[in-house]
């Protein structure tokens, strides 16, 4: 028995190792990493692809994102765009890389000889040293047909490295194949040939040519995608309100709790113009933010007899998500964090053009500038915004 077990792995350990010799000798995926948290897929494209980089793997950091994965990992990434740092804490632990000065400091200030990389306005962390910094995370490497598949997860797995790959074999092709759709250059025309002198001849009357048909041209990155679009309340609030409606946009202001005493009369205006407010809750557990949502719902009544009915609560999982929809309210959950992108170009890249895209962007000055770029873009490749009223999001979200 022992003997046939023994015999079983070393023929799957032979096939492993024959798939990655075919792929890196097809030269087609031996550099693509793709990429999984616990039994999620996350999109790669060519700004957030996994990289090497002094002998260590560096992943973008938003596989760390409860809002980008919307998974609980119990660690958590949050870039802040002001000051330029990435937080990655577990609630005990805590380490701020410090993108100017190129250098990490824990929650004490105590230097860490530890740093991110910046590449394509993406920052990218070692994620085998934050394994080990934190302890209740791991990640893994396993080669795909389509690329080595870079996976971070906690004890809340359910499935084995082998067994998702073989679970999500389509979607891990589906990914490899819009990579590759997204890198590819246009096509070169054929060189125009050199006239030659013709033989002096009589010349016939010509006969009309057919005009040629023009070659189909190359569809824009987020053509025809469908989007609706969130704000997180910033500083420039009132200046972004104002740019979506100048261009006949309506989008979901998101506000926290603590934040609409002081901004009353922009919450009456917002709603008054026909854009829709609702409320990002930071709780990390259901009863939190469920009590987060008792008040803001209250505030909102006294400030504009506005019902709350959207919110967003980015550090609960699914669980957690589903108390929240049992309570009555509709959540947002962010699909494409445009911050996380860095510019309008590739925030088009990350859109589907098969099913919505929830978009959510800042109100602080990196945000209004790139929405204006980005709004222009979304024009040029028609696509469709809609906005995010409660039927529209309960339809999407549940």
């Amino acid at each position: 028995m022992k003997r046939a077990i023994k015999i079983i792995l070393t023929a799957a350990l032979c096939v492993s190792i024959l798939m990655g010799l075919i792929v890196s000798a097809n030269g087609s995926a031996a550099s693509i990493y793709l990429m999984a948290v616990n039994d999620r897929p996350m999109e790669m494209t060519a700004e957030n692809m996994p990289m090497w980089a002094g002998g260590a793997l560096y992943v973008p950091y938003t596989m760390l994102s409860s809002r980008v994965t919307t998974i609980n990992l119990g660690v958590s990434a949050q870039y802040n765009s002001t000051r330029r740092t990435v937080l990655v804490s577990s609630g005990q632990q805590g380490v701020v890389f410090d993108l100017q000065a190129n250098s990490a400091y824990d929650i004490q200030n105590n230097p860490l000889d530890v740093h991110a990389v910046v590449r394509n306005s993406m920052v990218f962390l070692p994620i085998g040293w934050i394994c080990g910094y934190f302890g209740n995370i791991n990640y893994s490497l396993t080669p795909t047909p389509y690329g080595t598949l870079v996976r971070v997860t906690n004890s809340a797995v359910v499935l084995t490295d082998q067994e998702y790959v073989g679970a999500a074999s389509s979607q891990l092709a589906d990914n490899y194949n819009r990579y590759l759709a997204s890198i590819q250059p246009p096509a070169t025309p054929a060189p125009t040939p050199r006239p030659t002198a013709a033989p002096s001849v009589p010349t016939p009357v010509p006969t009309p040519a057919a005009t040629p048909t023009p070659a189909p041209s190359e569809p824009l990155p987020g053509e025809n995608a469908e989007v609706s679009l969130a704000y997180r309340w910033g500083n420039h609030g009132a200046e972004v309100a104002e740019s979506l409606e100048n261009a006949n946009l309506r989008a979901l202001f998101l506000f926290s709790p603590d934040e609409l005493p002081d901004n009353d009369d922009a919450v009456r205006r917002l709603i008054a113009v026909g854009h829709t407010v609702g409320l990002t809750l930071s709780g990390e557990t259901a009863e939190d933010c469920l009590t987060q949502a008792e008040e803001g719902s209250a505030l909102l009544a006294a400030i504009a007899r506005y019902p709350l009915m959207v919110v967003e609560a980015p550090a609960l999982d699914e669980s957690g998500q589903d108390a929240l929809r049992q309570a009555g309210y509709i959540l947002w959950v962010t699909q494409v964090d445009a911050g996380y992108y860095g510019s309008a170009s590739a925030v088009m890249r990350a859109l589907s053009t098969r099913s919505a895209n929830l978009v959510e962007l800042t109100c602080d000055e990196a945000g209004l500038s790139l929405s204006q770029y980005l709004w222009n873009s979304m024009t040029t490749a028609k696509c469709t915004v809609r906005q995010a009223v409660p039927p529209l999001l309960a339809s999407l979200t549940g």
